[in-house]
């Protein structure tokens, strides 16, 4: 149960409000893969995968624990990364949207 709590978590947080959220800062709902390179985004979308995985591991398969266990780690190591490492960002110098490439 607390796998799909937390798949829902990364879509409404992640992908619905986050989305919002850098569209008003940066002009864009999404900037990472398959439209740009930013690191924010493709995290979001990594933990998204994991968790979706770990679900759909948890009603079919017999690897519960494991596919739990796993999307749980990765999400860890996503969260170890620095927040918009080679994201978009703010030029407060020209008032204008900078992409890290």
């Amino acid at each position: 149960m607390l796998p799909w709590l937390v798949l829902g978590l990364v879509v409404v947080g992640g992908l619905v409000l986050g989305a919002i959220v850098q569209k008003a800062a940066f002009g864009a709902y999404w900037t990472g893969w398959p439209f740009g390179y930013d690191l924010t985004d493709n995290k979001t979308l990594i933990m998204f995968i994991a968790w979706l995985a770990a679900c759909w591991c948890m009603t079919f398969t017999n690897a519960k624990r494991l596919s739990v266990l796993l999307a749980a780690v990765l999400t860890m190591a996503v969260y170890l990364i620095p927040h918009s490492l080679r994201g978009s960002e703010l030029d407060y110098q020209q008032d204008t949207v900078l992409t890290g490439q």
